[in-house]
């Protein structure tokens, strides 16, 4: 935008609800997009369209901003929850500035926001660590906090992306309640390792793939798009904590009744100058 006065100086949390995006004609027509490129379109329109309707004078006072894609918002009809399989994925974005107590503010925001009272699989997905691996150890208190969420009925099933066999033994052998999907990205290993298969299967374990990067949505990425759709300050110093996916499904016809996003950010805004 050519006016550089910032439109959300106080603003220091961020959370996006991108609505059904099944309804997107426009997502309709890149098929071929990666992850990466859909979540900051999501976030790009809905940031955009909250934007251009908000009150510019109230704006400059709001410290916590809750953008809905109105257009595209759906609840899942009671009346159809029975017929419906409702699957999340939770992305980490940083483990620098996210706490293990995300995943249950993540997974009651998409409770909240769908208007439902509980969820059939929630996966969650830890990103790239610089010249570190991801251990059980990083794992334990984010399972925790899954395993919780199972015991108060909110999540019937819990998964986990990229883990190798070595690692998903560990976290099975520790776990309370046990891992029941591994997501494998075949991008980066090609072909299902056969140790992992035969792991896998003597646990009832379901392997499936995916083609999410580790790093599924930067601070860098959303400091770009919000620096697109408003000011080059209103960018600065924003931390992307996580990413939800959600997907609801009508069972046993595999349709796609709804997907869409929810991503919860922060800004320290005593860094601003």
């Amino acid at each position: 935008m050519a006016d550089e006065i910032p439109m959300i100086p106080k603003a220091g949390s961020l959370l996006i609800n991108s609505g059904n995006i099944v309804n997107w004609n426009r997502l309709k027509r890149k098929p071929s997009q990666t992850p990466t490129d859909e979540i900051s379109e999501c976030v790009s329109s809905t940031l955009q369209s909250f934007l251009s309707s908000a009150d510019k004078n109230e704006l400059q006072y709001v410290t916590d901003l809750s953008c809905v894609h109105e257009k595209y918002k759906e609840t899942i009809p009671k009346d159809d929850r029975g017929d419906l399989k409702l699957t999340v994925k939770i992305f980490i974005c940083s483990l620098q500035h996210v706490s293990p107590d995300s995943i249950k503010e993540a997974v009651e925001k998409a409770l909240g926001e769908l208007d439902v009272a509980f969820i059939e699989t929630a996966l969650i997905a830890f990103p790239e660590i610089e010249n570190e691996d991801i251990t059980l150890e990083i794992i334990q208190p984010f399972w925790k906090v899954l395993e919780g969420l199972v015991h108060r009925e909110l999540v019937w099933a819990i998964g986990i992306a990229d883990l190798d066999k070595n690692l998903l033994e560990e976290l099975y052998e520790w776990a309370e309640v046990k891992p029941v999907i591994n997501q494998v990205n075949l991008d980066s290993c090609c072909v299902m390792p056969k140790d992992l298969v035969e792991y896998a299967k003597l646990n009832d374990i379901q392997l499936l793939t995916h083609n999410d990067p580790r790093t599924v949505f930067s601070s860098e990425t959303l400091q770009g798009v919000i620096r697109e759709n408003s000011t080059e300050k209103d960018s600065e110093n924003w931390d992307a904590l996580w990413v939800l996916r959600y997907s609801v499904l009508v069972k046993c016809r595999g349709i796609v009744k709804a997907k869409g996003y929810l991503l919860k950010a922060t800004r320290d805004i005593k860094k601003r100058k």
